[in-house]
């Protein structure tokens, strides 16, 4: 994942020139693997943000009909949106501050 924060949305790609250039089809559900952060529902890190495993975040901008593949089909939150998951092997405390920062919306604990 490339989190390219002075853009309007994450991507997913081999390195940032690839990134820029085309995502790629999401494997999971087709599509562009690129997002706007404002179509961001919820964001968060498992098991916890002081000791990441994975980071998570829903969006919605894939088709509506996806929203129960992959994952989807384990979500019983209520809130509409596409999940994804990848690994935190990225400075967290940075990701965190940009998500809020970007006003990625995101559910109170």
């Amino acid at each position: 994942f490339l989190f390219p924060f002075e853009l309007k949305n994450v991507d997913v790609g081999s390195s940032e020139e690839d990134v820029l250039k085309a995502s790629g089809e999401n494997f999971v559900v087709g599509g562009a693997n690129r997002w706007d952060y404002d179509s961001f529902v919820n964001w968060d890190f498992f098991p916890s943000a002081d000791y990441p495993i994975l980071v998570y975040f829903k969006e919605t901008e894939t088709s509506e009909d996806k929203w129960n593949e992959g994952p989807g089909g384990l979500d019983k939150s209520g809130i509409g949106g596409q999940i994804h998951f990848f690994p935190a092997i990225a400075n967290v405390k940075q990701l965190k501050e940009q998500f809020e920062l970007r006003g990625c919306a995101s559910i109170e604990k």
